[in-house]
């Protein structure tokens, strides 16, 4: 049998480094809101680290909203809705296991009324 050592990232879902602004809240102990805000250091489907001054406490379950970088139709600003467990600390930041997510628009306007163009002008 050989001894071989499993070099690199070993993690089922690819992680992505975007540094976006998130908003977090969980509930405490004695049911009071907390709220907080930071960055994100890096994201995958399963989950995101997040570097914050004030991190939630280890199992807390955190509701999270992260600014999407780009547009729907290119007009309407989205965000990413996550429900999350705090799973680990590091010295890169704070660890949420995604329980599931949903993008969502947010602004006056949730989508793009598309002005009246001719069929040559539109791009398929």
């Amino acid at each position: 049998m050989s001894n071989e050592v499993l070099h690199g990232d070993r993690r089922v879902d690819r992680r992505y480094e975007l540094e976006l602004p998130i908003r977090f809240e969980y509930t405490g102990a004695r049911d009071e809101l907390h709220v907080g805000s930071g960055l994100t250091v890096d994201l995958s489907r399963g989950g995101v680290r997040i570097d914050t001054p004030v991190p939630p406490p280890l199992q807390a379950n955190v509701q999270a909203w992260i600014a999407w970088p780009f547009l729907l139709q290119g007009v309407c600003p989205l965000e990413l809705f996550v429900r999350a467990q705090v799973i680990g600390y590091s010295e890169r930041g704070t660890v949420l296991r995604i329980c599931s997510y949903e993008f969502r628009t947010c602004g006056e306007r949730s989508f793009c009324e598309m002005p009246e163009r001719s069929l040559s002008s539109m791009v398929a």
